[in-house]
């Protein structure tokens, strides 16, 4: 099965990507994207490897209303949004599990992650220092794959680097069902550090354009190596992942469309080996 096949893909490769969420701002309030252009395709593409369509999205005038998702050029999965107002409400996969928002004033208070049968199988819960999140909590009540790849496909998996991610997937992996916390350092409007146990992602040399996945908080969206900071308002330039004594950096590069990403190539070395990826926008 693709999504399987994908995930344990995914837990096996050591690579860097870099964060993805946003702190709320008093003019948007949490659940709303607000992009500067919209999203029609993404494109992905490994050194010496033909290029592959991984994302396809639908727009309901200015709100995301679908993304289907395509693993090594075929059909994945689909997610589809329904709001209250301007604000995500529930965003549902083709298998039917769901992700569920509440909200408190402007702010994230918590997000409920179900399957098809309406049981709890996670959730995930906000702190804020002001008006930007500081610490964010994952729990896990049911050993579930399907949990594991919520992770992986969502916001979380669009935030740590893909080390930070083989960790939370191991844990939530373990019959003990351990808590996850991050916690988030800022550079003004942008994230510099998250840190999750002994593990610090380092985030710095950020560019001024602006970043396509800003105050986009999916929690059941494929993860990709372009979602680089939902918590940042600009494109950071490197990422160092510390696990314990290992150091591994990702750099970007960028070429834009207007004042927007077409194209993020993430370069990453690991253990004296190195690797690189591009991803390719296009706009509506």
């Amino acid at each position: 099965m693709k999504i399987m096949k994908k995930l344990s893909v995914f837990l096996s490769t050591i690579l860097a990507i870099a964060i993805a969420i946003s702190f709320t701002s008093c003019e948007d309030p949490a659940g709303v994207y607000k992009p500067e252009k919209k999203i029609a395709k993404v494109y992905e593409q490994e050194v010496g490897e033909p290029e592959y369509l991984s994302q396809e999205w639908t727009w309901d005038g200015n709100k995301v209303a679908s993304i289907s998702y395509y693993y090594d050029g075929e059909f994945g999965g689909k997610d589809e949004f329904t709001y209250d107002g301007d604000r995500v409400e529930k965003i549902r996969d083709n298998y039917g599990y769901y992700a569920e928002y509440e909200y408190n004033d402007k702010q994230y208070e918590k997000i409920e992650y179900y399957n098809p049968t309406n049981e709890l199988l996670a959730e995930i819960t906000f702190q804020y220092d002001g008006k930007k999140i500081s610490v964010i909590t994952l729990k896990s009540y049911v050993v579930d794959k399907n949990v594991i790849k919520m992770v992986e496909r969502g916001f979380i998996g669009k935030m740590l680097p893909k080390e930070g991610m083989k960790v939370v997937a191991e844990k939530m992996a373990d019959q003990s069902k351990e808590t996850t916390v991050m916690s988030l350092s800022y550079d003004g409007d942008n994230i510099s550090s998250l840190t999750t146990g002994s593990n610090v992602f380092s985030y710095s040399d950020y560019d001024t354009y602006s970043n396509i996945w800003f105050n986009f908080f999916p929690f059941s969206a494929y993860e990709a190596d372009a979602n680089s900071q939902i918590f940042s308002k600009n494109n950071p330039g490197k990422v160092v992942s510390q696990m314990g004594s290992i150091n591994i950096p990702t750099t970007f590069i960028y070429t834009y469309d207007g004042n927007v990403p077409a194209t993020i190539q993430a370069n990453t070395t690991f253990m004296g080996t190195s690797s690189a990826k591009t991803t390719r926008f296009v706009y509506n």
